[in-house]
């Protein structure tokens, strides 16, 4: 294959596809936010309230009480959006299963579909808005739920699809700028929801995301609709393996004693911290700042601007033990210090901070640990290392809201940004015992005998990431 051909062919272009599914799948993810503490609670029960209806009567003293610092909204905002990961944990087993069975490139395209069905039934959930409670409750939580199958088998699919596409070489580069597309979408999700929830309807943002999702899925089927994106594996074992079985994949990866498993831990802890703000931090803000309502919408954007920075430039200072440790501690510094911020200015700086270390982390273990991965073992440690930002995801917003409940937000905070900060001391200690390079020796031998075939597309992948950066 020449230079001209892997520039502009299937290559370049299963890249940019995996990269647009996770950037949608990040937009959908985050652009609920802002808006579900308004369908749970509901702008609403205020009209609830002037019909004197008795159940608006006990929403509207919940509220009140959660509003004076009680935590009650945290909490029941905290379940739904808490859905969507308790989901993708669950769904990533099957997910690995359905990548072996069918192949990247058709379990990419049934990710995407199951993503277009979540955008309508959030949709579907903005026209019972008026009505708001639980109703509405209730059909976000469905929506989380089937997104959360998707986006696991978009993740595991998505990052197999660039691993088969690309030389060994260039995948540490394509993986690494896949994790901008998490972040760009995460930046674009939050101020999105706010803003189109307000401005158009409460249906917009979904039916919006929805036509982009299928127009999305139409152009997999033209350019990945390959026989070399379809392939299955030769083994019959790998071919025939269950939901169970890929489990027990997973934890012999995750008892492994290479990285494997203290990679997972570490996207654990450091995701955590962003997980437990999701609920809590809009309503800590507004009870204590009383800031603007538009801020609200844009309370996340640090750390998503710290997140997107972080991965945009740790792949260009290498990928080591030094990274992921000071990724971790950032996170702690970060959570630390957000707890005693006495300005918005303070806590979006603590945000970015906080932001950047998850960032360092997510680029500095996560494409080291999939890069050189076999075929065969690359979607199941995919599918534990999403288990665990799932994981943070599926636990974070539940036991933050319920410990802001009971012990206070800012004390939650200061123990995440502690638990961080060992988690950092344990993680040094452990790739200072078995260092990631160990595990690369083979794979590198295979890569320089490859030399001769490889071809420039690493530079055309990192210029992707930069330009979504400045976007």
């Amino acid at each position: 294959m020449t230079y001209l051909e892997l520039d502009s062919g299937s290559g370049l272009s299963a890249f940019l596809l995996v990269y647009f599914t996770l950037f949608l799948d990040n937009v959908l993810l985050t652009v609920l936010v802002p808006i579900i503490p308004d369908w749970v609670r509901g702008e609403a029960l205020a009209l609830w309230r002037q019909q004197g209806a008795p159940l608006a009567s006990l929403l509207n003293r919940t509220v009140a009480a959660s509003e004076a610092g009680s935590g009650g909204a945290q909490a029941a905002v905290g379940i739904v959006l808490g859905a969507r990961s308790a989901a993708q944990l669950a769904a990533a087993p099957a997910a690995a299963v359905l990548t072996l069975r069918l192949g990247p490139a058709r379990s990419l395209r049934l990710a995407t579909l199951s993503l277009a069905v979540a955008a309508l039934v959030f949709a579907w959930c903005g026209k019972l808005s008026d009505s708001g409670g639980v109703g509405c409750a209730v059909c976000a939580g469905v929506g989380r739920g089937i997104q959360g199958c998707g986006g696991a088998l978009g993740g595991v699919a998505g990052m197999a699809l660039v691993s088969r596409a690309l030389r060994p070489a260039r995948r540490h580069s394509a993986l690494s700028a896949l994790l901008g597309a998490v972040a760009l979408g995460v930046l674009v999700g939050y101020p999105f929801g706010g803003a189109a929830y307000k401005l158009w309807s409460p249906a917009a943002p979904f039916q919006l995301i929805a036509l982009t999702l299928f127009t999305n899925l139409g152009l997999q089927y033209m350019f990945l609709n390959k026989t070399e994106y379809n392939e299955r594996p030769d083994d019959e074992e790998e071919r025939s393996m269950a939901w169970s079985s890929s489990l027990r994949e997973m934890w012999c990866e995750c008892r492994g004693v290479g990285g494997a498993g203290a990679g997972a831990g570490a996207v654990f802890v450091s995701t955590g911290v962003m997980a437990a703000l999701e609920p809590c931090l809009p309503l800590w803000i507004e009870h204590k700042f009383h800031p603007q309502r538009w801020a609200l919408g844009a309370v996340f954007v640090p750390d998503s601007i710290g997140y997107l920075v972080s991965t945009s430039v740790v792949p260009a200072c290498g990928s080591g033990t030094s990274v992921a440790v000071w990724g971790l501690a950032s996170v702690g510094f970060g959570a630390i210090s957000a707890a005693i911020a006495q300005s918005l200015v303070a806590v979006a700086g603590c945000e970015a901070v906080a932001g950047a270390g998850v960032g360092a982390v997510d680029a500095a273990l996560v494409p080291a640990l999939l890069a050189h991965s076999t075929p065969a073992r690359l979607p199941h440690r995919a599918a534990l290392l999403q288990s665990a930002a799932s994981a943070a995801f599926a636990i974070g917003p539940v036991l933050g809201g319920l410990a802001s409940w009971c012990v206070g937000f800012e004390t939650c905070l200061r123990a995440l940004g502690v638990i961080n900060l060992l988690y950092a001391a344990a993680l040094y200690r452990h790739l200072r015992k078995y260092p990631l390079s160990e595990q690369w020796a083979h794979s590198g031998d295979d890569e320089d005998s490859m030399g001769s075939e490889l071809t420039p597309l690493g530079p055309i992948i990192k210029g992707t990431s930069k330009s979504s950066t400045l976007h």
